[in-house]
């Protein structure tokens, strides 16, 4: 009887140690993973910088373009794949 609760200690110690490897193993990707989402938000936070100076620059050109007088243009009429095919 002994015997074989020491076999039955002794296997699940095996398992124990196993899955101990396995969890050093997740944390180590964890680390990864927390890493490389770290450096996506800080990507993404560079463009959307990127794009608000993009965004005040073409507000600060559209400015200075209102003081130019307006061209007058033509309306474009738009039309569809099927009239631009069979006409109208």
């Amino acid at each position: 009887m002994i015997a074989m609760l020491q076999g039955e200690l002794d296997r699940k110690s095996e398992q124990l140690a196993v899955k101990d490897k396995q969890i050093e193993e997740l944390n180590a990707r964890l680390a990864e993973v927390s890493s490389a989402l770290v450096t996506a938000q800080q990507t993404a936070a560079a463009a959307q910088a990127l794009h608000a100076g993009t965004m005040h620059q073409q507000l600060l050109s559209g400015k200075a373009g209102a003081d130019q007088p307006e061209r007058e243009t033509e309306p474009v009429q738009k039309r569809s794949w099927f009239s631009k095919f069979f006409g109208d």
